[in-house]
């Protein structure tokens, strides 16, 4: 089914803290499933890939409203916990629709259909844009506090970026109700069959994708004023109805020359170290050689492109496929590097580029109950919206192990299997936590 079928538990876990008190308890996050899962040992435990490796054993045996395990030294599963005290998943908040300019295109979250899970926070959608028309489209959308206002930019950039043809556009944003309110709980874009460059070596990177990502790069750059952040083979697709390369995911984007949302830990704000030219350097490098030491061993910071730029020569990859002599690359290549050296000097912020976009800053967020008091908070405890009766989101889904499913069950992007026409009726799987239905804003 996709990310999940074959990656390492550090890639499908994330843990958000430990405490320690009689033992040790790590919250993980497990984005396969986009569940909380409390590990629980009798000792101090530091490490955590044995906390990892101890939950990958038994995650997708679990029961759906399972909160919190305990495991031996061994890594053997002792006791588990689906009571609301031990629930420590915590709900971010959401901004309105009304946040956003007027006009864009909506889709309801329960109306995208999963159809493959593409990687953290991202899957693969269908949904139907006219009627009898279904659309592929891939979905981002954020489960954490530690990614509102990385969502809030990058859709905020994307939305202002002008139709281009190198560029991967938006489609949509997805919306959920929560509180009588839309919500707007992740984006679309158009989706781009093929694999990324790094994945498809069988298809041949020509010339002409090196220009057009030069091209693209001095767009955004000069005349938006805004930073990839992230160019790298994996970011890069090739559109087979245009033969356009195409760039995507602008996560780690930024505004050229700015400090950043400082108010959310610098998000979108611009680091020298990862600008596109750069990058642009190493990706082709990577591209021709297969070669990746240099990100996988290297931070940013350590990376210098004159080290690539200055050999004597790119030993071109077996399995790679040319359509020009390795020579034309870097000749292109290194001519624009020397012009971007000069240009580079005449912009050094966003407000300086000629079609410069900027958008609002992160919405305030909401009052809610906490100690006593009311205060702004980025998110809340759910086992504490649950007893307060407050309605939140559900993104809690089955385990890639248990797809595909079988005809006539449909996953939504909600998490829900749905049944079509089962007896004349359609319907949904739904979770409870604790005895309480995890509602997801919709009747």
């Amino acid at each position: 089914m996709g990310y999940f079928d074959d990656c390492r538990p550090d890639q499908r876990f994330t843990s958000s803290g430990k405490t320690y008190h009689n033992g040790s308890l790590w919250v993980v996050y497990d984005w396969d499933q986009r569940r909380t899962i409390t590990v629980s040992t009798s000792w101090e435990e530091d490490d955590e890939d044995f906390i990892f490796e101890a939950l990958v054993e038994h995650v997708d045996d679990l029961p759906a409203d399972a909160v919190l395990i305990q495991v031996s030294r061994d890594g053997e599963l002792l006791s588990c916990s689906s009571d609301i005290d031990d629930d420590r998943t915590m709900i971010p908040f959401y901004p309105s629709v009304a946040d956003f300019p007027q006009g864009l295109r909506r889709v309801r979250r329960s109306d995208l259909t999963e159809i493959d899970r593409l990687g953290v926070q991202a899957d693969l959608t269908t949904y139907e844009s006219l009627p009898g028309q279904i659309k592929r489209v891939a979905f981002k959308y954020y489960l954490n506090q530690a990614n509102i206002a990385v969502f809030w930019h990058e859709v905020n950039c994307l939305i202002r970026i002008p139709k281009y043809p190198n560029i991967v556009q938006f489609d949509s944003l997805v919306v959920d109700t929560v509180d009588s309110e839309d919500k707007v709980v992740g984006f679309t874009t158009n989706f781009i069959p093929g694999g990324t460059v790094l994945d498809n070596v069988s298809r041949v990177f020509k010339l002409k994708y090196l220009k057009q990502l030069i091209e693209v790069i001095d767009y955004i750059n000069l005349r938006l004023g805004i930073v990839h952040g992230d160019i790298c083979p994996w970011n890069l697709l090739i559109n087979p109805e245009t033969d356009d390369l195409q760039i995507f995911d602008f996560n780690l984007s930024a505004k050229l020359g700015w400090e950043g949302d400082v108010q959310n830990n610098g998000a979108f704000g611009y680091d020298v170290d990862r600008n596109d030219v750069k990058f642009v350097v190493f990706t082709l490098y990577e591209i021709i050689t297969r070669d990746l030491h240099f990100r996988e061993e290297y931070h940013p910071n350590e990376l210098d492109s004159s080290v690539v730029l200055e050999m004597d020569a790119w030993e071109q990859h077996a399995e790679v496929r040319l359509d020009s002599p390795v020579s034309d690359y870097r000749r292109v290549l290194k001519e624009w590097v020397n012009t971007r050296k000069k240009v580079d000097k005449g912009i050094t912020h966003y407000t300086q580029a000629p079609d410069a976009i900027d958008w609002p800053p992160l919405p305030e967020f909401p009052l809610v109950p906490f100690v006593g008091s009311m205060t702004r908070k980025p998110a809340q405890m759910r086992q504490d919206m649950i007893r307060r009766g407050v309605e939140f989101l559900r993104w809690q889904r089955p385990g890639s192990c248990e797809l595909p499913l079988s005809r006539p069950q449909r996953l939504l992007a909600t998490g829900e299997i749905f049944y079509d026409d089962v007896g004349g009726k359609d319907a949904v799987d739904v979770v409870e936590v604790g005895g309480d239905f995890i509602g997801n804003g919709e009747d």
